[in-house]
């Protein structure tokens, strides 16, 4: 199956019910005869499950149970597969005879040779890797840790986003089993107190994969950057005892260039327990962790108003994360963030805050950090940022008429548990109309049926209270968050998206032209300075703001607004932008004073582009009214 063929499956398992073939044209931005197509192709390749078809209804996914499964052919289907198959032989062979690959892609040997001319010209663009041939071999040429990274690279693109699956990283691995190695790295970590966060430790395993398979083929690295005193480490002494145990199960020699990696690896993404120093050399200078992150927290602090700067743990988590960022800058050890797309995709504010801290590490240090080690300042600031926003309370009201010593035992769970969320105004044994709306709560509970004229919604709970009650509070609560942001998104979006900020066809060469063009209209009305186009061009230089999805979402840091305002154009046609072709744009100014406003159109549009069917709507080119009625959902 190809992407969109997998995309219609994921999209009929959101739905969870019948979907129209137009709704799903429309989504997929082709034909319904392309959809008819792609059902047929779907459902002779899918194991467990199967789409059923109706004239009237649509299409719906029959099994919901369990996770549909694809049929996994062991024969590459595309070019693309055929290509990455040919190198992973590469990698995990010394050489190949170029006569057995007919046989084992399904395609001939003049198909195999223009393969290798297309994997010839991509390796000379983008490594420094090469390949060479002779009496009907062929063997790939290079430095080994530049044949790590292709490993590493070709194994994340066929696990794409799923790293946390045990069971896929398991696949990748043929030669071992992962689960077994998996358990014997904790083993080893535990021993010696090295605590690696849930966010990296599929990544570390991903990595003694990787090296595991090239030892076992007798391709081990053959040298490392050390830091200075680094045998003296708990994480060499873990590298070292996990090594050994490799030896002697595989009978192999536990390289030293593989026991320094791994380390260097733990200490990139472990507790930084080993290093306590308040300073750290750069470039010939000793800079202070302390004042580094107090910098970047007063940075963020001023741009986004939320004030990080009394928050000792995230002082203290931040200066040992930098501590690591920098020695691994100057090691040149690299660090991968397996949540980077999900903070981008899910968390856009968040991500943002840690590009304006790299932004000012960059300002002080002269450092310019990638997307991953931008992510991970996102992830220190993330947390630290949720437990500080405190959005005002909800009220609410128990109605609970039986036995008294019962209802404070589950009156107390329940204020436990939803303390920073919601306030148990009032708990009555009896439903009094006059008495409730003098409580002006925004949520009752209650263990009877109720039946009240009030626009109030109503939980009805157990008097033994299940989880079952815990999770319909929790979505309540979620449903009266969403409505408070529904109603101030609501009210303000008109202001922020006029008709001639709205441009139905744009245009344009290539990103920064997008950019530029936007940035006119609200020019000659007075929002923004004639500067803003550069500085929103400096933000995309530290991250860009495209999405997978096809849109992306430029604007600026830390420059004077004089009126907020949101530009939207539909593109002519398709232009890449980062990572991804874009065909759809919103570029944002908002003024310092709104910038709660900024938070809460973030949490409004992940809504909106949740939902596959109205993002839809929105990519359609129907004009400026109907835009607005997509965003607003009006009918």
């Amino acid at each position: 199956m190809n992407a969109r063929q997998e995309k219609i499956i994921e999209l009929l398992r959101e739905s969870g019910g019948w979907m129209k073939g137009k709704d799903i044209a429309l989504v997929m931005g082709v034909s319904t005869r392309t959809i008819r197509n792609d059902v047929e192709t779907i459902n002779a390749s899918l194991t467990g499950a199967a789409i059923e078809s109706s004239f009237q209804l649509g299409y719906h996914l029959k099994t919901q149970e369990a996770p549909v499964s694809r049929a996994k052919s062991v024969i590459p289907q595309t070019p693309e597969e055929r290509r990455s198959f040919i190198l992973k032989q590469l990698l995990r062979h010394r050489d190949i005879n170029i006569n057995d690959l007919p046989e084992k892609v399904c395609v001939s040997l003049f198909t195999i040779e223009s393969d290798l001319r297309v994997i010839r010209q991509w390796l000379a663009d983008s490594s420094d890797l090469h390949l060479e041939s002779g009496r009907n071999r062929i063997l790939l040429v290079g430095d080994e840790a530049a044949k790590r990274r292709l490993y590493k690279f070709l194994l994340s693109q066929e696990v794409e986003e799923n790293f946390l699956n045990m069971d896929t990283l398991n696949e990748l691995y043929p030669d071992f089993d992962l689960t077994e190695i998996r358990d014997l790295l904790a083993e080893c970590e535990k021993r010696h107190g090295i605590e690696i966060r849930e966010t990296a430790q599929s990544m570390v395993l991903m990595h003694v994969g990787i090296a595991l398979t090239r030892v076992l083929n007798f391709n081990p690295m053959e040298r490392v950057e050390a830091l200075k005193d680094l045998q003296q480490t708990p994480q060499y002494l873990a590298a070292r005892e996990f090594w050994d145990k490799i030896a002697r199960r595989f009978q192999v020699t536990a390289p030293e260039p593989e026991i320094s990696q791994l380390a260097l690896l733990f200490m990139g993404k472990g507790s930084g327990n080993y290093y306590k120093a308040d300073t750290i050399p750069v470039n010939g200078k000793e800079i202070s962790l302390e004042d580094l992150t107090t910098a970047m927290l007063e940075e963020v602090r001023k741009l986004y108003g939320v004030d990080l700067t009394t928050d000792s743990k995230l002082q203290e988590g931040l200066s040992l994360h930098l501590r690591g960022l920098l020695l691994r800058l100057r090691d040149r050890t690299q660090v991968d963030n397996v949540y980077l797309e999900e903070l981008r995709w899910r968390f856009p504010l968040i991500y943002d805050m840690g590009v304006t801290a790299s932004r000012k590490l960059h300002e002080i240090l002269g450092i310019q950090l990638d997307p991953n080690e931008i992510g991970f300042l996102a992830l220190h600031l993330g947390a630290a940022y949720t437990i500080h926003r405190k959005p005002s309370k909800y009220r609410a009201v128990v109605v609970f008429p039986s036995d008294q010593a019962l209802a404070t035992v589950v009156i107390e769970k329940i204020r436990r548990q939803f303390q920073d969320r919601m306030d148990v105004v009032a708990v009555l044994d009896a439903y009094e109309k006059k008495r409730v709306e003098d409580l002006n709560p925004d949520l009752i509970l209650t263990t009877l049926p109720l039946d009240h004229g009030l626009n109030v919604p109503t939980v009805q709970l157990s008097v033994f209270y299940s989880q079952e009650n815990e999770s319909q509070i929790f979505q309540q609560l979620n449903r009266l968050d969403k409505n408070r942001q529904k109603d101030i998104f609501q009210h303000r979006i008109r202001e922020l998206i006029k008709p001639e900020y709205f441009l139905e066809t744009l245009d344009a060469s290539d990103s920064e032209d997008v950019i530029r063009k936007m940035c006119q209209p609200l020019v000659k009305a007075g929002c923004i300075p004639p500067e803003y186009a550069d500085a929103v061009l400096e933000r995309e230089g530290y991250a860009p703001t495209s999405f997978a999805a096809g849109f992306a979402l430029p604007h600026a840091l830390n420059v004077t607004i004089r009126e907020s305002a949101i530009s939207v154009a539909h593109l002519d046609h398709p232009l890449q932008w980062g990572d991804h072709s874009v065909d759809f744009v919103l570029l944002l100014a908002i003024r310092e004073e709104d910038r709660e406003l900024l938070g809460i159109f973030f949490d409004w549009w992940i809504q909106i582009i949740s939902d596959p069917l109205r993002f839809g709507l929105l990519k359609e080119k129907n004009g400026y009214a109907a835009f607005v009625q997509a965003i607003l959902e009006e009918k």
